[in-house]
């Protein structure tokens, strides 16, 4: 009776949400003319209702896995999102789009770069970034790079740096015939490649190889700008589903954890864009789950357990160096568990420290070789504490070398943050602000509230044994503190002027990644509830991405 309640109240409010919701994307279209808004808003509403009706009863009805059902809802809300948020809203895509383009052009083996290091596209394609043609060309750059050169001073407008009705229009309005040229005339000479002016992001490239091989994949066939940059969005929510349906398949208990991280507005924004972002949280969502899956299931570690926990480490945690804590974790294995054949018996002998030795060795040159390879001069730079200057502040920023000569200043710095900051960090982890920390862009108030209210239930028990040991919970608790200290410091020295009373560039996003051991760190049986109510919280989450998408597409609609 309580299942068929909870439908009866999702279902009608949700229908109600939709009418209310419509009457404003009509208001915009009757302005603008973009008459092909109210089909994608009905497209829209029809596939969040049958998703929220098959859901509740899937959620509600059935004890199947939810590893399941994972893969499919999360692969319709990322196409959703995809639609709502079109390329380049989310937080520095136009960086990470043209990284994958980078990759892309050395996948095709074409000449990726020009001389100084701008990356080469298509030139159909480079209204993406110059929504409004305002670039100016080099002449004589572009005849000796044989690759139109816009002029160093050149500014043009990065389509949906401003999520707003001309987003739509453009994109999908007037996307086919803005890319229907495969070349661009200038001075009597026709171009098909051109330089972007947006700098690739300086990381590991194993990040963008998925993305980068959608892109791949739509040149090959020649498609319009259009499809090359959601194949590669594509690509990149794909990975994001496998890695998160088999954290949800190893990670040992409360297997819902995995959903409710992912299926938070913020989360679920990156993972269907071009960010690396959705390849770290995805990636630390399966690692975690597999560590504790070795920890608490498997009887044994081997070889292809430390094959798969190196890979983390040395092809996607590099990324972000400040993730790097989070492999304190695998010392949460037993050391007799360290076995390379036979049976495990429980008991440490010289063959278990042998191989515990050694895979500690591999996992952490793993992750030592690509970090100096990749972020050698980062890292040589924050050491020597060498000044720098932040170019869009016009003023120095602070450096290791200035905070440990000042300690009190650092203490009051971090102090300050932690005070003025961590709202927003709150607000903008859970969705309250997406696209480019838009304001206006973001889910309802109660939206927010109901996911802060999901979360909480969800740490209460349910009667049964603690998932993680008092060891486990205090080595989890000292990684993640270590991340949450990194991140601040990482951008203290990076972003934040000297001037400054607070720690400036942080995002709420940026401890995405480390949510999931949060959770099971404070799970408790303080408070008991039952299992049927956790699976709730799913439905709950489900419905809120639903109102929140519509009210987020009808808000750009009349966004003029």
């Amino acid at each position: 009776m309580k299942k068929i309640l909870c439908l009866s109240i999702y279902i009608p409010g949700f229908i109600i949400i939709a009418y209310i919701q419509s009457l404003y994307v009509k208001m915009g279209t009757l302005n603008t003319g973009d008459s092909f808004l109210n089909s994608i808003y009905l497209i829209l509403t029809v596939t969040f209702f049958i998703v929220l009706l098959l859901s509740g009863i899937y959620l509600g009805f059935t004890k199947l896995s939810l590893v399941k059902i994972y893969p499919v809802v999360m692969l319709i809300f990322g196409l959703a999102y995809m639609f709502v948020f079109p390329v380049m809203s989310a937080p520095d895509e136009i960086a990470h789009f043209i990284s994958a383009y980078k990759i892309s052009n050395k996948i095709l083996g074409e000449q990726a770069t020009v001389k100084d290091g701008h990356v080469i596209v298509r030139a159909r394609d480079l209204w993406i970034e110059d929504v409004d043609g305002n670039y100016t060309f080099d002449e004589k750059k572009s005849m000796e790079e044989g690759v139109l050169i816009p002029n160093g001073g050149s500014y043009g407008k990065i389509i949906s740096s401003k999520l707003e009705e001309a987003s739509y229009k453009v994109f999908y309005g007037e996307g086919n015939s803005r890319s229907s040229n495969n070349y661009i005339s200038f001075s009597g000479k026709d171009y098909k490649k051109a330089q972007s002016l947006h700098s690739p992001v300086n990381t590991i490239p194993s990040v963008y190889f998925l993305p980068a091989l959608g892109i791949s994949i739509a040149r090959v066939l020649n498609l319009n700008t259009l499809y090359l940059v959601l194949f590669g969005r594509m690509a990149n929510l794909l990975l994001f589903i496998v890695l998160g349906t088999l954290g949800i398949y190893f990670l040992p208990k409360f297997k819902e954890f995995v959903f409710l991280v992912s299926l938070l507005p913020t989360t679920l924004e990156l993972a269907s864009s071009y960010s690396y972002d959705a390849v770290m949280i995805s990636s630390m969502i399966f690692f975690v789950s597999y560590v504790f899956y070795l920890v608490h299931e498997k009887s044994s570690f081997n070889i292809k357990d430390l094959i798969i926990v190196s890979i983390i480490a040395g092809f996607v945690l590099p990324c972000k160096m400040v993730y790097f804590p989070v492999l304190l974790l695998l010392f949460t294995i037993p050391m007799y568990k360290f076995k390379l054949r036979g049976e495990v018996d429980g008991k440490i002998k010289k063959e278990n420290a042998i191989f515990y030795l050694f895979s500690a060795t591999v996992v952490l040159l793993s992750w030592v070789f690509a970090m100096y390879l990749i972020n050698r001069s980062a890292v040589i730079g924050y050491s020597t504490g060498s000044t720098s200057s932040l170019e869009w502040a016009g003023e120095e920023s602070y450096t290791i070398s200035y905070l440990l000569h000042n300690k009190f200043k650092a203490v009051k710095l971090f102090y300050n943050t932690i005070i003025l900051q961590l709202e927003y960090y709150h607000q903008t982890m859970l969705g309250f602000y997406m696209g480019h920390a838009d304001e206006v862009i973001g889910i309802p108030y109660i939206g927010f509230l109901a996911l802060n209210i999901g979360l909480i239930l969800s740490l209460f028990g349910d009667g049964e044994e603690i998932f993680l040991t008092a060891k486990e919970k205090i080595l989890s608790s000292i990684s993640m503190l270590f991340v949450i200290f990194l991140v601040l410091l990482s951008m203290l020295i990076a972003w934040t002027p000297i001037s400054s009373e607070f720690i400036k560039g942080v995002s709420g996003r940026y401890f995405i990644p480390i949510l999931l051991p949060i959770l099971l760190i404070l799970k408790n049986n303080k408070i008991i509830i039952k299992n049927d109510i956790r699976r709730n919280i799913i439905l709950l989450f489900i419905f809120i991405n639903t109102v929140s998408l519509l009210k987020i597409f009808s808000t750009v609609c009349i966004r003029l």
